[in-house]
């Protein structure tokens, strides 16, 4: 499934609830000098659940990969919910922009991706999202971010 995103005059927009950003953070900085990754679950645009996952890439530092047993874990969990998925990972020493390497993996997805860089450390990371169509065009939306409840 495609997250359910929200039109706007610059795009698209994921809403992601603040304490699920810095959980999302928090594991990239966690992961760190390597990528990290991991999946949210979104319904109706907003996120609802996140999956931090372990990077099995042969070399993280620098590409990401989920297990395969993760992602079927995850899947099977946003399913129950009829949830959408939405890819996260981090770029520890570039912007959060997708990188020819992601685009080749994205748009044979169809999933959302949210990029975190780590470059600019000590600052915190920053992140971005993108849609990434069949052919690799790339479509930057906004991140919302929400008071916590």
């Amino acid at each position: 499934m495609v997250a359910e995103t929200h039109s706007s005059s610059t795009g698209f927009v994921i809403r992601v609830p603040e304490t699920i950003y810095q959980e999302m953070a928090a594991h990239v900085l966690a992961g760190y000098p390597n990528e990290a990754c991991g999946a949210l679950g979104s319904v109706d645009g907003t996120v609802v659940k996140n999956y931090p996952a372990q990077n099995v890439a042969e070399h993280p530092d620098d590409f990401s990969i989920i297990s395969e047993r993760d992602i079927v874990r995850i899947f099977n969990d946003i399913d129950a919910y009829d949830g959408e998925m939405i890819y996260y990972h981090s770029h520890p020493i570039s912007e959060a922009y997708p990188s020819a390497r992601d685009r080749e993996w994205a748009k044979r997805s169809g999933y959302l991706y949210i990029i975190f860089s780590l470059q600019y450390q000590p600052e915190p990371p920053y992140a971005r999202v993108f849609r990434i169509d069949p052919r690799g065009e790339v479509t930057e939306g906004h991140i919302e971010r929400l008071p916590s409840a």
